[in-house]
């Protein structure tokens, strides 16, 4: 659990994805850009 948790860390929070709708950004910038715009 440890090693899966320390991999979803790394892959939601640090890694830049290249999809088109990442844009190159993480992940979580992209889940927070949408919250940021709903409130």
């Amino acid at each position: 659990q440890a090693d899966l948790d320390a991999w979803l860390l790394h892959y939601n929070t640090e890694r830049p994805h290249l999809g088109y709708r990442n844009m190159g950004r993480r992940p979580i910038e992209t889940v927070m850009s949408f919250v940021s715009q709903e409130g």
